[in-house]
């Protein structure tokens, strides 16, 4: 009798044992490792998974393999703070008024907020000095390394730091963590310019063609010529500063790869979700506008890339448009937490959930030439201009250059108002009341920074 409940008293014990070790694993399933990786200033187009013929990225191409990737991702700004802001709140950047300089508003629950609730560590590297921790951007981070110990080369004030030390200090945190799931946000500077990879990387993509040689411009501005920040010398040669761009991607692609193989020996790359996007592109000349950002939305400066991997749960392509605000929805829908209803974005892995209208906006301090407002829906962008009244209306089905403006076709009238309308009633809907907040002023300092960079007049 002893026995038969000894036997029974075994079984018992095994099952518990059994029944715990499937809720840790579904535990480790549900909470998953968290890595965020953005380059600033990266032209989908000039990945070779996004089409490109250069090889400026054969290592993200071998991770994207084994991912899902988005080829039609939109960034809601073409320059970094609002663009970075709404990836890490899921809000549009009249929400977040994060308009250029100004800092995100200590009201937001942020992604890193909402992880740390939830038991993650949280930690962040940063490599672009507009994302210090006065930018607001390190809510919610435990640990928010922004130290950048480089300079740019015409900006000497402009602190920045290169992909190869980005990645020291992201294996460090990878290095000194606890037992708990990890979120992790990694920002590369490079390909911002000026652009000044390596002698080698430098070297790779240069062509033999005849020069094309461009003028330089006193300012900032990338209008006919080449912006006073992007100079290398008294290089005029148009493809040598595309050679450039390209080598900069090439260095940190190679960077890339030594962290995912530090997140690999550290047992955390198998079921990790692994999110990479960039904040916006860079024009390379189309309109006339050079090795700049920031001043208008076009496809050049807001088409990004977006790679999604969880484990070996997702692979393929998707060809239908996303935003980076869908990023914030998609981690948490994944982790099954309940989302903010005010939230405009989708989850991504849910192919069946609709997309809303993608809304952009900038100002343009260099051009002065007023804030620009744009609106994509069911293959058509308006592009607005308030403060001049003009209007872009395109057929990206037909025109993805972006080359024919169809704002004064009559054939096309119905279709400009209907967006116009749109895009007035996405600006009038504020879902988080954050114009009542009055962000901290910027120092001097500060301030002169930004106002070199373009980012305030």
């Amino acid at each position: 009798m002893r026995k038969q409940s000894l036997l029974a008293l075994c079984a018992v014990t095994l099952a518990l044992l059994l029944s715990c070790g499937r809720e840790a694993a579904n535990d480790a399933s549900a909470r998953p490792h968290i890595f965020l990786i953005t380059v600033d200033t990266l032209r989908a187009d000039h990945l070779g998974g996004y089409g490109y013929s250069r090889d400026t990225s054969p290592n993200l191409d071998r991770f994207a393999r084994d991912a899902l990737v988005f080829e039609r991702c939109q960034s809601h700004a073409p320059n970094t703070r609002p663009s970075i802001a709404s990836l890490l709140t899921g809000f549009l950047p009249h929400e977040t008024r994060v308009i250029n300089g100004g800092p995100l508003p200590a009201g937001f629950d942020t992604l890193a907020e909402i992880l740390r609730r939830e038991g993650y560590q949280t930690r962040a590297v940063v490599s672009n000095w507009v994302l210090r921790p006065s930018a607001g951007m390190d809510q919610g981070f435990e640990v928010y390394d922004a130290e950048m110990q480089d300079r740019e080369l015409n900006r000497k004030h402009w602190p920045e730091r290169v992909a190869e030390r980005t990645t020291d200090a992201a294996i460090a945190l990878l290095k000194d963590r606890s037992e708990a799931p990890l979120f992790l946000w990694v920002h590369y500077q490079d390909p911002h310019g000026p652009y000044t990879p390596p002698a080698r990387f430098a070297a790779q993509f240069r062509v033999e063609e005849p020069p094309r040689e461009l003028e330089a411009n006193a300012s900032l501005s990338g209008i006919g010529g080449i912006p006073s920040y992007q100079l290398i010398g008294d290089q005029r040669n148009y493809h040598e500063y595309v050679s450039r761009y390209d080598g900069e991607i090439r260095y940190v692609d190679t960077h890339l790869q030594r962290l995912i193989d530090a997140i690999r020996e550290r047992g955390l790359y198998d079921d990790a979700l692994i999110v990479f996007t960039a904040d916006h592109g860079e024009a390379m000349g189309e309109r006339n506008f050079f090795f700049a950002h920031g001043s208008y939305l076009y496809n050049n400066l807001i088409h990004v890339p977006l790679i999604v991997k969880h484990g070996d749960r997702l692979s393929g392509r998707r060809s239908d448009v996303c935003q980076l605000i869908d990023v914030v929805p998609t981690i948490l829908t994944l982790l099954g937490l309940d989302l903010d209803p005010r939230l405009r974005g989708r989850d991504l892995l849910d192919e069946q959930a609709s997309s809303s209208p993608i809304y952009a906006e900038t100002r343009a301090p260099v051009e002065k030439d007023g804030r620009k407002f744009s609106l994509l829906l069911d293959g058509f962008k308006l592009i607005h201009v308030p403060e001049y009244e003009t209007y872009e209306l395109f057929d990206l089905s037909s025109d993805p250059g972006e080359e024919h403006n169809l704002a004064s076709d009559p054939t096309y009238a119905a279709r400009l108002r209907d967006l116009l309308a749109r895009l007035e009633g996405v600006r009038a809907d504020d879902r988080l009341g954050m114009a009542r907040q009055t962000p901290p002023l910027l120092t001097d300092e500060e301030r002169e920074k930004l106002r070199s960079l373009g980012y305030l007049e």
